[in-house]
């Protein structure tokens, strides 16, 4: 992609935004559906590093927080989700303290003003969801438009070539050194990333709403089917093993019907794979697993170590890079061009943050993550949730699982597929509510 596209296509993102409100409405529900839809152009930079490296999703989140402050402000009491504001206040002070101890307080404080877009848009999700519960359909629907657009995108990608990206540079691991295969990242800097991303928007297309016509049953599937193609494309073992735990999941507690319909697609996937003979992904680098591993074990063990020198409240947000390059000088990458690339994350994303934020932080994010799928899990045993909350369950464990070898919520657009889910699976609307709407429906 050109220079200049690079300036003008986040230009032309802020632009529809405004038209859309203007057009739309300057409400909470028109601006979060336009942040689902457009997930895809999210993560593009407004502003060059040296002044922040702010992207369009900080500002149209910073634009919501001003212009609808007092729907962010209100507090609906009849809805206990406040627990979740607190542990984001809590959050709050580890960094803010984090930054007070670090050798490297400038990081810190700009990684802390880059957390508030993210938590501003949970804010808003979790409130609207909680305030009108047919959000959910329209919230789901965005998603998949944004996850069918990267679709499409990828397809672009392999037919045009490398060159066909949003960035002037890919990551390292694009192209596999060991068998010289390509890990198409999609609309993502990095291909695990985006494998990661593929793996969690997959399971939205087995979520369709009842009473759709067997058209949506099967474009829905269809698209499901595409995704795994896509993953193994993305050459991303974890996001694949995530992908596979979130079909156990889903087999283990969805209905009958959702069992067939994800195994016919699973195998329509497979069979498309293998005629195909895509080489390019995960089958091709299972067999450098072991290598791999040992090598990441050895990060994994000095990231562990960095954590106990600073248990409470690690080395400071956004400063890992730093922090090797002056203690830990043996965590580098020799690049094809002969420079040494120090590492950013120690290729695990829980002891990233882990160190970054001390045990205490750690304790909290891990919070954020589990009461959720705790919850989910409880509702759907007493029977207060249909079935269907299965498939979001299912999309944020993938992603649980992948975590474990790489740092990839520095992309926004990872970000915010995980918050989506949080938010999703919390406010999940009761039994009562669909049957009300059922019957509703059927008057009309």
């Amino acid at each position: 992609m050109s220079h200049a596209l690079q300036v003008i296509l986040p230009g032309l993102t802020v632009l529809l935004f405004i038209l859309h409100v203007f057009y739309k409405g300057n409400t909470v529900e028109s601006c979060l559906l336009f942040i689902l839809a457009m997930l895809p152009l999210m993560d593009l930079k407004i502003t060059i590093e040296a002044w922040g490296g702010f992207k369009t999703f900080d500002f149209l989140c910073f634009y919501c927080l001003i212009f609808l402050l007092k729907d962010f402000t209100t507090i609906n009491l009849r809805v206990n989700h406040n627990f979740y504001l607190f542990l984001f206040i809590l959050l709050s002070i580890i960094i803010i303290l984090g930054g007070l101890t670090s050798e490297f307080p400038g990081h810190t404080y700009l990684s802390f003003l880059k957390t508030l877009p993210i938590f501003i848009f949970g804010r808003f999700l979790m409130t609207e969801c909680a305030k009108d519960p047919s959000f959910l359909y329209r919230a789901i629907r965005a998603l998949k438009a944004g996850y069918v657009a990267a679709l499409i995108f990828l397809a672009l990608q392999v037919a045009m070539g490398l060159s066909f990206t949003f960035y002037p540079g890919l990551s390292p691991n694009t192209i596999d050194p060991v068998f010289h295969i390509v890990r198409w990242p999609g609309v993502f800097y990095d291909s695990q990333a985006h494998g990661q991303f593929l793996a969690m928007g997959s399971f939205l297309f087995l979520f369709v709403e009842e009473g759709s016509p067997r058209k949506t049953y099967i474009l829905n599937y269809l698209a499901f089917a595409l995704a795994i193609v896509g993953i193994n494309l993305a050459g991303s073992r974890a996001a694949f093993g995530g992908f596979l735990v979130g079909l156990v999941i889903v087999f283990l507690m969805t209905a009958r019907q959702y069992r067939i319909y994800g195994i016919i697609a699973v195998v329509i996937a497979y069979l498309v794979v293998t005629f195909v003979n895509f080489h390019s992904g995960v089958f091709d680098r299972a067999k450098n697993f072991s290598q791999d591993l040992s090598f990441r074990q050895s990060i994994w063990k000095e990231a562990y170590d960095i954590s106990k020198k600073h248990p409470y409240l690690g080395i400071g947000s956004g400063n890992y890079q730093n922090y090797v390059m002056r203690h830990s000088q043996d965590q580098y990458l020799e690049v094809e061009d002969g420079q040494l690339v120090f590492f950013d994350q120690p290729e695990n994303g829980y002891l990233k943050i882990m160190v970054e934020l001390g045990f205490i932080g750690f304790a909290i994010f891990a919070l954020y993550i589990i009461v959720p799928l705790v919850k989910g899990f409880i509702n759907y045993l007493k029977g207060n949730v249909d079935n269907r909350v299965a498939f979001l369950m299912a999309s944020l464990v993938s992603w649980l699982v992948a975590f474990n070898t790489v740092y990839s919520i520095y992309d926004y657009r990872l970000l915010i597929m995980v918050a989506c889910m949080v938010v999703l699976i919390v406010t999940y609307p009761a039994k009562e509510y669909y049957s009300y709407r059922i019957a509703h429906e059927q008057e009309v």
